[in-house]
């Protein structure tokens, strides 16, 4: 698949043509970043919002006490560090390679050009900060009332919604995603994790065997809405 191709799929140039996209990405430049390698860090001055063209990246910050909480992990053609537009210029968590990456930094004057030559783009920008806005509430709201078990499974779930699934379906999680990473975005420990996925495979809610973690997505959202948890949906 095309750099173009892997773009003109994601929320920000929807409804641009395929060829329109293509030209605008040749005006912007490339980077590649090795796994492991932070792309920006917490107190850093933020320049850009990024666009990832292939790979995986964790969005996460660090508690006053120490511990990472990962906010969000993205995937190729997703759009990360947007909050660069706001009053405040200073980088609040930082962004890691999971894996070796590519991806494009777009700063406020190009940003401010490409919405002025498509305005789409602009209303598309906003769609996408009003969803963000609406899942951030969705994992609060999980993770202030529920216990472990659909901590997890809520956790799960807005991966395969994110990075998979809008409907029913069976969704194998990236295994560069590690247990430790979902207990991270959980605010469990890894162990707790490692014996609730253990304990949810022998129910038959999840599959897989070792770092290979099958969800089956509708079964996970109907326990979910069972337990008053819809804001998931």
């Amino acid at each position: 698949m095309t750099t173009a191709q892997v773009f003109s799929t994601t929320r920000l140039f929807d409804g641009l043509p395929y060829s329109e996209v293509n030209q605008l990405l040749y005006t912007l430049r490339s980077r590649t970043i090795v796994q492991g390698q932070y792309i920006f860090n917490t107190g850093q001055e933020a320049t850009c919002l990024y666009l990832l063209q292939d790979g995986l990246v964790k969005v996460s910050y660090t508690t006053p006490d120490g511990e990472a909480r990962i906010l969000k992990i993205c995937e190729s053609g997703d759009i990360f560090g947007e909050l660069f537009l706001g009053a405040y210029r200073l980088r609040i968590g930082q962004a890691q390679a999971m894996t070796d990456c590519t991806l494009y930094g777009l700063g406020e004057e190009d940003l401010k050009f490409i919405m002025q030559r498509y305005p789409q783009i602009s209303l598309n920008f906003m769609r996408h900060l009003v969803d963000s806005q609406r899942h951030t509430l969705a994992r609060m709201h999980v993770l202030q009332r529920a216990d472990a078990k659909s901590r997890l499974l809520g956790t799960l779930l807005h991966l395969s919604r994110t990075m998979c699934c809008q409907g029913g379906s069976y969704f194998t999680l990236n295994p560069s995603i590690s247990q430790q990473d979902i207990a991270d975005m959980t605010g469990l420990n890894r162990s707790t994790v490692s014996s609730l996925i253990n304990r949810l495979r022998e129910e038959g809610i999840l599959g897989g065997t070792g770092r290979y973690l099958t969800i089956d997505v509708e079964l996970i959202a109907d326990a979910l809405w069972d337990e008053g948890f819809e804001l998931l949906e």
